[in-house]
């Protein structure tokens, strides 16, 4: 267990250093940190029957309260990031995440400063979760998922038929996104099992997923995808996307006309079509 503990360490510092290197003041080292995480990564990783090790998605990094001058200033995004290098090492390492790893920085008066303590924990039980969510085939006998399908800034449908899809602002990318936040080449879809996997290409504005920055990210339907300030949702539906906006119908529309309208079509009530129909109303009471 030792030499995994410090293989892992070594891994962990080599990623973690940038991540910690953006306080401009601290007196803990980047060396405490990684063996810290380490030696909790493995000793607290369940183990299933197939020798497979499912490190805890859950971890407190505590410091004396003198040294979280700095961190106050911007700890969400320093979480985040050590989060994601966390991710990316126990990827390579051969571990498997249930959940996402997510990171909190706390402090604790009983620490000296320059000490450190990392707490790790499953939020839930990893094997019965991977049971649930298994595959009933193997990844590479299936191919893209049918009808599988991106919803643009809620008006342009995009499908999904390749087993790898590049999104971003260059105009050799799949799917292009014009706008000035959005990287040049910011993000991937690949086909995995029945569906497709969101990978960020170390993008400047990052991505996200239902509000959470990921570097991968398996898509369930539904699932909204932040593209920097660019919005996609994520569907699978068997009879394909729809070609064109639903119709609908709004009150004040002639009956007509009824059929002729979608959501993009709808605009505010103008003030004396307001007058009409209040009028109508009182005379029907």
């Amino acid at each position: 267990m030792e030499n995994r503990v410090d293989s892992l360490e070594q891994a962990l510092k080599a990623a973690i250093r940038g991540s910690l290197d953006q306080l401009p003041w601290r007196t803990f080292s980047v060396s405490a940190v990684a063996r810290h995480l380490a030696k909790e990564v493995v000793e607290c990783s369940r183990i299933d029957e197939d020798g497979r090790a499912y490190a805890p998605d859950q971890y407190t990094l505590s410091i004396h309260p003198r040294e979280t001058g700095e961190l106050q200033s911007s700890p969400p995004e320093v979480q985040r990031q050590l989060a994601l290098d966390l991710q990316e090492v126990l990827h390579n390492a051969g571990f498997i995440l249930a959940l996402e790893p997510h990171i909190t920085l706390a402090t604790d008066p009983t620490l000296s400063i320059g000490d450190i303590r990392v707490i790790a924990w499953h939020s839930s039980d990893p094997i019965e979760f991977a049971k649930e969510h298994k595959e009933p085939v193997k990844e590479a006998e299936r191919g893209p998922a049918a009808n599988a399908f991106l919803v643009v800034e809620g008006k342009l449908h995009f499908p999904l038929s390749q087993e790898v899809v590049s999104i971003g602002r260059l105009p050799d990318n799949d799917l292009v996104l014009n706008d000035r936040h959005v990287s040049r080449r910011h993000a991937q879809l690949r086909a995995r099992g029945n569906g497709y996997e969101i990978i960020d290409l170390k993008s400047t504005a990052g991505t996200q997923v239902n509000r959470r920055y990921i570097r991968k990210h398996l898509l369930r339907p539904g699932d909204v995808i932040s593209i920097a300030k660019v919005k996609l949702i994520y569907g699978q539906d068997p009879s394909g996307p729809p070609g064109v906006t639903p119709p609908y119908a709004p009150p004040f529309k002639p009956v007509k006309d009824r059929h002729r309208v979608t959501p993009l079509d709808l605009k505010t009530v103008p003030e004396e079509e307001t007058a009409i129909l209040e009028s109508d109303d009182q005379t029907e009471s």
